[in-house]
Order: C-alpha cells, then sequence, then structure tokens
C-alpha cells in the first residue's frame, strides 16, 4: 500500500501540484505589482518637487520685498468669483491703486502644479479689474494677485466661499 502512495505522488506531473502554483505565485506577483508601480511613476506627474530649489530658495529676499511693498501700500484686493461665467472681478484699495489698470493673478492649487492657472485682470468700464479662467475643478486654492512689485496671497475654498479679501501677509523683519 505505501508503494501505491508513493509511485501516486511521483506520477503526477509538476503543474498538477498545488505547492508549486503557491511558490510561482509570489514572484508573479512581485513582476506584475512592479511593472504596476513602474508605469505609474513614468506616466503621473506628482507636481511637489521644485527642479532648481536652489535658484528658489534664493529669490525669497524679492518674494519678501514684495510682500512688504504691498504693506506700504496698504493694499487690499477683494476678489469675487462667478464659477458659471469663469469670470474673476477685483476690487482694489490702498494707496495708488486707482492708477492700477492690470493685475496678474495665479490660481495655484495646493498639491497640483498641472491645474494651476495665470491670468490677466484688467480694469473694465465698472472700474473692477476682471479675468477670465478655465473651469476649476478643484474647490482648494492658492491665490497671488499683484502687480511688479507688490503681491498679496491668500487661500479660498470655493465650496464656502466664492469671494476673498485679501490683505498683506506679516512680514518679518530682517535680523
Amino acid at each position: 500500500m505505501n508503494m501505491t502512495r508513493e509511485s501516486a505522488a511521483i506520477a503526477l506531473p509538476w503543474y498538477r501540484v498545488p505547492f508549486v502554483w503557491l511558490l510561482i505565485s509570489v514572484p508573479a506577483t512581485s513582476v506584475v505589482l512592479g511593472a504596476i508601480m513602474i508605469t505609474l511613476a513614468v506616466l503621473t506627474d506628482d507636481g511637489l518637487v521644485i527642479d532648481d530649489y536652489y535658484q528658489h530658495g534664493k529669490h525669497i529676499n524679492q518674494v519678501l520685498a514684495r510682500d512688504e511693498a504691498a504693506r506700504d501700500r496698504q493694499a487690499q484686493v477683494y476678489l469675487g468669483f462667478d464659477i458659471e461665467t469663469g469670470v474673476l472681478s477685483a476690487d482694489l484699495s490702498g494707496n495708488d491703486m486707482a492708477q492700477v489698470n492690470t493685475l496678474a493673478c495665479r490660481l495655484m492649487h495646493p498639491t497640483r502644479s498641472g491645474f494651476d492657472q495665470q491670468l490677466t485682470l484688467r480694469r473694465g468700464p465698472d472700474g473692477r479689474l476682471h479675468g477670465d479662467f478655465s473651469r476649476l475643478t478643484e474647490a482648494r486654492w492658492i491665490i497671488q494677485i499683484g502687480a511688479q512689485d507688490w503681491r498679496l496671497v491668500g487661500r479660498i475654498d470655493l465650496t464656502q466661499s466664492a469671494a476673498l479679501d485679501l490683505s498683506p501677509q506679516a512680514v518679518t523683519p530682517s535680523s
């Protein structure tokens, strides 16, 4: 009887032994998941890392100077988003703001730079500045608005409000 069992076990081809398939499945699964991860890494852009972070860091003093210039001008901007028409309107107040006819505005997504938009706001007949933006697929945005020598920065969640008051950020004194 023992001879029959041994001969039956030896007579099975390798592909009919379940343990062999268990051993093959571990590296096969690793190869498939590795191929998926490589494909995702190549085809998607995380957008979180700045390529030249050293040069970007050297410009921080210019950025702080623009923030301080906005504070010196007592610049304030009220932004109104019309999501349906895709129009951003701005009301300016502060020193010498009546002379500003164009503003640069950046809508920046907090984590995905592929959604960022740049627009130019121009003064309209109603005295406000207006600009068109593309359809916004996300709700949360960082907004930077300003001219060559000053800027204001703020955050908005369009699910909460379609308007935003921007005023100068606190600037720490240089030591």
